[in-house]
């Protein structure tokens, strides 16, 4: 997990930030030194990269399995 989000210029939490911090809050009991120690249900991909990263990342690219399939090329369909 990311220690740290990053400021807006004035130096201010952006909305993305704010709403990472309620998340981990939320979720204090299962993380120690910014690793999780326990099983966490969020409700979308974009909740886990704010969780993770605090925003500023495209965790359907980003997130990958042991195979090193993003969650994206899961969600292709083809013919």
């Amino acid at each position: 997990m990311k220690p740290e989000p990053e400021l807006n210029k004035d130096g201010s939490l952006g909305f993305a930030a704010k709403f990472a911090e309620r998340l981990r809050s939320e979720h204090s009991d299962a993380v120690a030194d910014f690793v999780t120690t326990k099983d966490i249900i969020l409700k979308s991909v974009n909740e886990v990269g704010l969780f993770l990263y605090f925003g500023g990342t495209n965790s359907w690219l980003v997130l990958r399995d042991e195979d090193g399939k993003s969650i994206e090329a899961w969600t292709i369909v083809k013919n």
